[in-house]
């Protein structure tokens, strides 16, 4: 399935990398972001990729390097999980299914050669085998105002909470976290282009116009440039189901416990819109200060112009005035979620 070309506004990928999302900012025309707030639209994501994991020790052995519960994973779930270092720190996150046969982990390609070498140094002598599976999968991402009927008028049923995924045995449907703006979202994943042949009517977007959604549905992704900078905590990734609290040791785990129980977290990932973009891993800043304050975890264009981003930094200093290093001024948007204890 190969990627929609929508029209990039003001700006092409030759004249600006992150017009193509390059560094976790998409710029693209506000149509894009615009369409799904009236009806469903459909975004080829080949900048996915798929960690294959299978062998007689791959539940116990991912159980033990990743955050969140891999034993009791279901093949009817389609969840969030990390993968940390010994620090805390997050060198990727990712959306996992299980099959029959295997483990599968979803994440960008442009991570995905060092975080299965990373895995693959661990194995030792667990019955377990990683391999790269990116080119034997399509994956698309439905969404937008309608997305739920138009399943069903192609005769899939609709999974009905968020992480929920149903296989009709040519694609697997995955219901994702809801956003302020587009609340039915669904990831489809197929072996070949027909699998997707139903969808030929629906409207097609840039994938861009798909990681808006996630922007706006406050679900975090770590690409390269921020590989390393946040423990799960600081980009809500514990609220949003990607970390287990009742679950044995793998890496970074006795930090990220820590960081749960020591208090008040003191940093936290905000929603907020301003006229630019910016890569993730740029800088934010709090009015008056010279060092920065916080970091950029992606951004993209928000539908009627102008952008959105998901930016971490402390609990107080969001209360002042935010820029970014241009001067770009940042203004909070409420999250589609509560920012809980999940451990109370």
């Amino acid at each position: 399935m190969s990627s929609s070309s929508s029209a990039v506004a003001e700006v092409t990928p030759e004249a600006n990398p992150i017009a193509a999302g390059a560094g976790g900012c998409w710029a693209f025309a506000p149509g894009d972001a615009d369409l799904p707030l009236s009806q469903p639209v459909l975004a080829s994501l080949d900048e996915l990729g798929v960690i294959r994991v299978d062998g007689d020790d791959a539940a116990r052995f991912l159980h033990g390097q990743l955050t969140g519960e891999i034993e009791q994973l279901r093949g009817d779930r389609f969840e969030l999980n990390g993968y940390c270092t010994a620090k805390g720190r997050l060198l990727s996150t990712f959306r996992i299914w299980r099959s029959e046969a295997a483990f599968h982990l979803l994440l960008p390609r442009e991570i995905l050669p060092g975080v299965l070498k990373r895995l693959s140094m661990f194995v030792l002598r667990a019955k377990t085998k990683l391999h790269d599976e990116s080119t034997d999968w399509r994956v698309a991402a439905l969404f937008g105002n309608g997305a739920t009927e138009a399943l069903r008028q192609r005769g899939l049923e609709v999974p009905v909470e968020a992480g929920d995924c149903i296989d009709d045995g040519r694609l697997r449907v995955a219901r994702l976290h809801p956003g302020g703006r587009v609340g039915e979202r669904f990831l489809l994943l197929g072996r070949t282009d027909a699998d997707f042949a139903a969808f030929a009517t629906v409207a097609a977007v840039g994938s861009g116009a798909f990681w808006g959604s996630e922007i706006d549905a406050g679900v975090p992704t770590v690409f390269a440039a921020t590989q390393e900078k946040f423990v799960p905590q600081m980009i809500n990734f514990e609220v949003i189901g990607g970390v287990s609290f009742s679950k044995g040791c793998y890496p970074g785990q006795e930090v990220v416990a820590r960081s749960q129980y020591r208090g008040k977290l003191r940093r936290r990932m905000h929603l907020a819109q301003g006229a630019a973009g910016a890569a993730a891993g740029a800088d934010v800043f709090a009015e008056g200060e010279a060092d920065a304050a916080g970091t950029v975890v992606m951004s993209a264009t928000a539908p009627g112009g102008g952008f959105d981003l998901l930016l971490e930094c402390p609990q107080d200093k969001a209360e002042a005035p935010l820029r970014l290093a241009d001067g770009a001024q940042l203004t909070l948007r409420a999250l589609p979620y509560s920012i809980v204890d999940v451990t109370a």
